[in-house]
C-alpha cells in the first residue's frame, strides 16, 4: 500500500502525475442523454412505427387506429469517491497533488458511467407503463463466438443484423472492442489490402471509424477468462439518465486536522431502449 512518503519531494521531481488510467467517459456521446431527472427512477417513452393505409375510394372514411406505445424505467443509481490528503503531505510535496487526485476522481467517475452503459447494452431492460416487463437481449441479436476473436466476417454479420432491422442510416453507429479485438482484425486473413489498411489505421489512431461504425476502443467489456463480447449499437437504441451530473468539492475536515478532503458524486442509470438497435458480438480473445 502507498504511504504520504510515496509522494514527498526528495530527489523524484516537484510533479505528482496520475497514474497510467482510462480518463473519463469513452461512452457518454455515443448514447440518448436524459437530463434533469428527479427521483429515484425515470421512464422514456417510445412510439411504434406507423404503417400507411391504402385509400381505395372516393370519399372513404378514414380509419384511425390507436398509437402503440412503449416505456423503458431506468433506475437510478448514487455513486460517490471521498479522497484524502493529510496536511503534513501537503507541507512535504513541492508539487501540489490537488489537481492529479482531482482528475483521477473525474476519471473514475466516467468509468463508473461506461460500466453502466456497457451493463445495460447486454442486461436486462425493463419495459411496460411501470416498467414491470424484464425484456432480455435475443439471440437473433447476437453473434456467435465460433472459437475465435474478432473478424471481419464477425462485424459484417453484426451490421447485417443492424440493417435487417432497418434501422434508420443516419443513426451514428458505435462498437465497442478491445485492444486484443482490434488486433485480431489485422490478423485476420480475410481482410483484404484495402480493410488491411483501414484497420491499421484505427490501430495506430489515425482514424476511428470502419464499415460505417466508430471503434472505441474500451478494456471495460463484460466477459469469462478468453471471451469477451464486442458491442454494437446505435446512439438511439441507449440511453443514460441523469439525476446528478458530476460534481466535486473540496473541503477542510476540522476533525482530520484540517486535512483536505476531495469529494465527487453522481447519480445516473442506463438502459438499452430498443433491442433491434444493439447487437453483442461474442470473442474468444485466447484463439
Amino acid at each position: 500500500m502507498s504511504t504520504p512518503d510515496t509522494i514527498y519531494a526528495k530527489q523524484y521531481g516537484s510533479l505528482v502525475y496520475m497514474l497510467a488510467q482510462q480518463k473519463g467517459s469513452r461512452l457518454r456521446d455515443t448514447v440518448t442523454v436524459k437530463s434533469g431527472v428527479t427521483g429515484e427512477e425515470c421512464y422514456i417513452d417510445q412510439v411504434s412505427a406507423f404503417a400507411a393505409l391504402p385509400r381505395t375510394t372516393r370519399l372513404a372514411q378514414t380509419n384511425p387506429t390507436l398509437a402503440d406505445y412503449a416505456r423503458r424505467r431506468v433506475a437510478l443509481e448514487d455513486f460517490y469517491i471521498a479522497k484524502g490528503i493529510d496536511k503534513m503531505d501537503d507541507v512535504r510535496t513541492l508539487g501540489d497533488p490537488t489537481s492529479a487526485i482531482v482528475q483521477s476522481g473525474m476519471a473514475g467517475m466516467g468509468r463508473q458511467i461506461d460500466d453502466l452503459l456497457i451493463a445495460a447494452a447486454s442486461g436486462t431492460a425493463y419495459t411496460g407503463k411501470v416498467g414491470g416487463t424484464s425484456t432480455t437481449l435475443s439471440s437473433t441479436q447476437k453473434v456467435a463466438v465460433g472459437s475465435t476473436n474478432l473478424t471481419l466476417a464477425k462485424l459484417l454479420s453484426g451490421l447485417e443484423i443492424l440493417n435487417g432491422n432497418d434501422v434508420d442510416p443516419s443513426d451514428p453507429k458505435y462498437i465497442i472492442i478491445s485492444s486484443g479485438m482490434l488486433t485480431s482484425l489485422l490478423n485476420t486473413t480475410e481482410i483484404k489490402s484495402a480493410d488491411y489498411n483501414s484497420v491499421k489505421a484505427l490501430v495506430q489512431g489515425d482514424v476511428n471509424t470502419f464499415l460505417g461504425m466508430k471503434f472505441i476502443r474500451s478494456e471495460r467489456l463484460a466477459g469469462g477468462a478468453s471471451t469477451r463480447k464486442a458491442l454494437l449499437y446505435t446512439k438511439s437504441g441507449m440511453a443514460i439518465a441523469i439525476g446528478k451530473d458530476i460534481k466535486s468539492r473540496i473541503t477542510e475536515e476540522s476533525t482530520l486536522h484540517f486535512a483536505k478532503q476531495l469529494y465527487f458524486s453522481m447519480s445516473m442509470g442506463a438502459s438499452r431502449l430498443e433491442e433491434e438497435k444493439v447487437v453483442e458480438i461474442a470473442c474468444n480473445e485466447s484463439a
